[in-house]
């Protein structure tokens, strides 16, 4: 995390079920962090990230892309009836 990235310059207000504060309450103890602030910061980084990461995943490589148009050739070449000369 960059210094620009750990600043706290900016306040967010929002509320949220009685049920989400004690999950966010558990996360916080059980990996220690000192506040609350900080608990729910680190589970929107957490967040952001594994929802990029599936993204990421679920996007075809561009190579698989050209793997399969290669075999995709190589199927329309064999399935392409032989035409007699006259």
């Amino acid at each position: 995390m960059t210094q620009e990235e750990s600043a706290k310059d900016e306040k967010v207000v929002f509320f949220t079920s009685r049920l989400q504060l004690d999950k966010i309450e558990n996360f916080r103890f059980d990996n220690r962090i000192g506040s609350r602030a900080e608990a729910i910061r680190n589970l929107i980084d957490i967040a952001i990230e594994t929802i990029r990461e599936k993204k990421k995943a679920s996007q075809p490589y561009e190579s698989d892309m050209l793997i399969a148009a290669e075999q995709q050739k190589r199927y329309v070449g064999k399935t392409k009836s032989p035409q007699k000369k006259k």
